[in-house]
């Protein structure tokens, strides 16, 4: 599995790289635009020959910022406006997939099948797959279940440009505790026979804070949180997730994405080159 972080591009894809390449990163996520606004972005012809660096040395993946909110696009011009407008920067910069939550809605009947025509209208305009996350459960929010996720994919029209990014710290919070073996042979088998086989796209590498139920979104760093070190290791070594990447989303505190990084090393199978940072 190549790992790597969610990186700032707040200072330009150049330093991006830069920090990616300090950490050993063997992929990495990014927004595609300040998250916290609802302002567009100009990309600038500098911007994509910078990006054009960036993606010509490690694999890229977008995640769609915090305030666009898939499951009320009916509600608010916004959500879907922005939606579209992240889907567009990523095509004109060439990034393949983008990594949605499904929204949040008190109805999760029109929430999920809201969700879903949000999708198609990507898919509609722009050649992007779209990675749908898998949620700890929090109030209204969609997708804490395999179940959910599913009603998604079914109300989806392009099937094949539609994928699953799994969130190990959401997965533990919405109640599949996954420190036990079991329960994660049976969350896999029950995706596989629920989505089908090869429908993950990507992972997000988090601990968890929370404990597992508490529906409670906690990233923390790995092997330090409530899932431990061991559900990693396994990860890791499962050859069946061999080609995919795994991306963490720990806390920016000092140096610990460097130690965080240290650690995912340390729990590769020992035949995997290693980068070197």
């Amino acid at each position: 599995m190549k790992i790597g972080f969610h990186i700032s591009i707040s200072k330009g894809f150049d330093d991006t790289l830069r920090r990616a390449e300090q950490l050993g990163c063997q992929a990495v996520q990014i927004f595609v635009k300040n998250p916290r606004s609802w302002s567009q972005r100009d990309l600038s012809d500098a911007d994509i020959e910078a990006f054009g660096r960036l993606s010509a040395e490690l694999p890229v993946f977008a995640h769609l910022s915090y305030l666009p909110n898939l499951a009320k696009i009916d509600e608010d011009e916004r959500n879907l406006k922005g939606f579209l407008h992240e889907a567009s920067l990523c095509a004109r910069l060439g990034i393949g997939a983008l990594v949605v939550h499904p929204g949040s809605r008190p109805d999760r009947r029109s929430g999920v099948r809201i969700t879903a025509e949000a999708i198609d209208r990507v898919h509609d305009e722009h050649d992007v797959t779209i990675l749908i996350e898998n949620t700890a459960g929090q109030g209204n929010v969609l997708g804490r279940n395999i179940e959910e996720l599913a009603h998604i994919y079914e109300g989806v029209s392009r099937k094949e440009k539609t994928l699953f990014c799994i969130d190990t710290a959401h997965l533990f919070e919405s109640g599949c505790n996954i420190k036990e073996r079991s329960a994660w042979k049976n969350f896999l088998d029950e995706f596989e026979r629920t989505l089908g086989r090869g429908k993950i796209g990507l992972f997000h590498l988090n601990d968890s804070k929370a404990a597992a139920g508490t529906h409670t979104d906690r990233h923390w760093h790995i092997g330090q949180g409530e899932i431990g070190l061991e559900f990693f290791r396994m990860l890791l070594r499962d050859k069946k997730f061999a080609h995919l990447a795994g991306v963490m989303e720990t806390p920016k505190m000092g140096n610990m994405d460097e130690v965080n990084m240290e650690v995912m090393r340390s729990l590769l199978p020992p035949l995997v080159p290693r980068s070197s940072s």
